[in-house]
């Protein structure tokens, strides 16, 4: 039977969820009576989240075997990265096979060694030199595979309750876990459900009490002068600097939390900070205070034949709900943009960045206390995920919900909100390099797009090259960005210039196409022409940036034109969707949706509008 054996999405893990229950049912049958088994909902949760978070920080890979006649998932095998203990050398980074999994009708045809062959190779190509096995093992051919790929027994794990005078439990044996039909039939978790209509359910104390404490301030806020605002936020940059030494000792903490647990370097390069990026923060807070105040603007406005005046101009939302991950700088970076747009703000960063959150929201209250705002205007939740559901559904309390993440962050909040969102997608980003291209021009802006700084949205993950420059370019830009440390994927035509440039490159699947590394990671692609390469970027793109390097202007038009994204750029580097770059300042996300806002989201961006009419005792016939 043709089985084929491909990387795992993000969006692939619901169709884990069957392994996982019948995982959970093979440890309620094998423990000891008093070793509690989670409930399968619930343990699937925990699961859910946490291969989400491997996937979206390059901290582990999950490698899905399926079966091509009948496009059906008849195993999956999880590997995880981690720091190497402190006993025994074997490397920076250690490899854990955490799970692998076999359907019942798939079994003895040699599935599960080449799953534990998938997982090698990626560890080995991730210069990973040692591994250890860390599943369920239910019967003795189990047992015999994991020897037969090399495995051997190296410590004794032993658990037993600490409520109990006596007695151990022996950790049960490791092996595959086998999956009856019946089970890969269930229904896949789609996340967390999303609330009934009008919140029914109470929110979280914590959540209802920022919500109203944020609101009180808000109104302060939607009064306070300009003047008001910008001492507010000198006093903020100011504080950050004096505090330095506390917020680099919150943010130490993180990080060793962080590299314990095996966090990529690039989740790890986002979560960490130096001096010289906390007085980069504090300088980002002061430009905030140099631009122009979008309150009061007036967008539109007109005197009417009657004598109306009618005018529409900027208000604040009222209280901005901000759910992120772990980068310590949106903490900053939101509440400056919110205080200047007159919104209070709700923050819910990452929980890898708690304590380094929790630093500078110390921070940033007590500068707001001592300039005569309320400090209510920067609350921070950093509880779990039970709080970040509730901000969802704090309709009334909270005004609007921007998401700030990787891809399955933003649809779990697009998906559950009923407060209304502004969607910051994540950053599929490609660059295609077209027949009529400058090549040298294409090397600077491809190594650019990609290696500058790999961990942000506006990096790139895909390279088109068109098959007329492929021959020319694919050596010298593949043999550049495998010196960078980039590890590429590639279609055949791509791995056939990687050959010959003795470059490594694996084969790229559907995964690697729709996949936003976060890291020095790459998938590349030869098309014929520039609408194959159109085509394939209206397939996978996430509608964030995309960028043509021609020379011709009628290829450049056509881009323009065709690409639907909320940046589309020629002849220049990705890496320029910022808002910084773009001249209006700080941002607070980069918007892929269409409704609102599209692209970076500057101050005015975090305003609605309402229409002021002011007359003279004129009235409606």
């Amino acid at each position: 039977m043709p089985y084929q054996i491909a990387r795992a999405h993000i969006r692939d893990l619901p169709r884990v969820k069957p392994f996982w229950k019948a995982m959970i049912q093979s440890y309620v049958r094998l423990s000891p009576a008093d070793l509690p088994v989670r409930d399968p909902g619930e343990g699937w949760a925990r699961r859910h989240d946490e291969y989400h978070q491997w996937l979206n920080e390059g901290a582990g890979m999950i490698f899905l075997a399926t079966d091509t006649e009948q496009d059906k998932l008849v195993g999956y095998a999880a590997v995880k990265f981690t720091a190497s203990g402190s006993t025994f050398d074997m490397g920076e980074r250690f490899g854990e096979l955490e799970s692998l999994a076999v359907s019942e009708e798939a079994r003895g045809e040699g599935l599960g060694s080449q799953l534990i062959e998938a997982c090698r190779r990626e560890l080995e190509k991730r210069e990973i030199t040692f591994w250890s096995l860390d599943v369920l093992a239910v019967n003795d051919d189990a047992q015999r595979l994991y020897e037969r790929s090399g495995f051997e027994p190296f410590m004794l794990k032993m658990i037993r309750r600490t409520d109990s005078p006596a007695g151990s439990l022996a950790d049960p044996m490791t092996g595959p876990l086998l999956i009856t039909r019946e089970d890969s039939q269930a229904d896949p978790i789609q996340g967390p459900a999303a609330p009934a209509a009008g919140g029914d359910a109470p929110l979280v104390p914590t959540v209802a009490e920022a919500g109203s404490a944020a609101r009180r301030a808000a109104r302060r806020l939607a009064i306070a002068t300009t003047a008001d605002k910008d001492r507010a936020l000198q006093a903020m940059a100011d504080a950050l600097q004096a505090h330095m030494g506390e917020i680099l000792q919150a943010n130490a903490r993180d990080v060793e939390r962080a590299r314990a647990a095996g966090t990529s370097e690039s989740t790890v390069d986002r979560l960490r900070l130096t001096e010289d990026r906390v007085w980069a923060i504090a300088d980002a807070v002061r430009q905030v205070a140099t631009l122009p105040d979008p309150v009061g603007q007036i967008v539109r406005g007109s005197t009417m034949p009657n004598g109306l005046q009618i005018n529409q101009v900027r208000v604040p939302f009222g209280v901005v709900g901000m759910i992120y991950e772990a980068r310590p700088n949106v903490t900053v970076d939101a509440a400056a943009l919110s205080l200047k747009s007159g919104n209070a703000v709700i923050l819910r960063g990452g929980s890898a960045a708690a304590d380094s959150n929790r630093a500078l929201v110390a921070v940033l209250r007590g500068a707001l206390q001592g300039s005569g705002l309320l400090q209510d205007a920067v609350n921070l939740l950093d509880g779990d995920h039970a709080e970040a559901t509730s901000l969802m559904r704090a309709r009334g309390l909270v005004d609007v919900i921007v998401p700030r993440g990787g891809a399955e962050l933003i649809a779990s909040v697009v998906t559950n909100s009923t407060v209304p969102v502004i969607e910051t997608g994540s950053g599929n980003v490609h660059v295609y390099v077209d027949q009529h291209a400058n090549l040298d021009k294409a090397l600077d802006i491809v190594m650019n797009a990609k290696t500058q700084r790999p961990s942000v949205c506006n990096a790139a993950e895909t390279l088109l090259v068109h098959e007329a420059v492929a021959a020319r370019f694919l050596p010298q830009v593949l043999t550049a960005l495998h010196g960078a440390g980039v590890v590429l994927h590639g279609d055949e035509d791509a791995m056939r210039a990687a050959d010959a440039a003795a470059v490594p490159m694996t084969e790229a699947t559907e995964a690697d196409w729709a996949t936003e590394y976060h890291g020095l990671e790459m998938a590349v692609r030869v098309v014929p022409d520039i609408e194959a390469a159109i085509e394939h970027v209206s397939r996978w793109s996430s509608g964030h940036t995309e960028a043509i390097v021609t020379e011709n202007r009628a290829a450049a038009r056509q881009w323009t034109a065709e690409v639907d994204s909320a940046v589309v750029i020629v002849n220049a580097s990705t890496r320029f969707t910022d808002g910084g770059e773009f001249g209006f300042g700080a941002e607070i996300g980069i918007s892929t949706q269409k409704l609102h806002a599209r692209g970076p989201m500057g101050l005015p961006e975090l305003t609605s509008t309402k229409w002021i009419v002011d007359g003279d005792g004129q009235i409606r016939r």
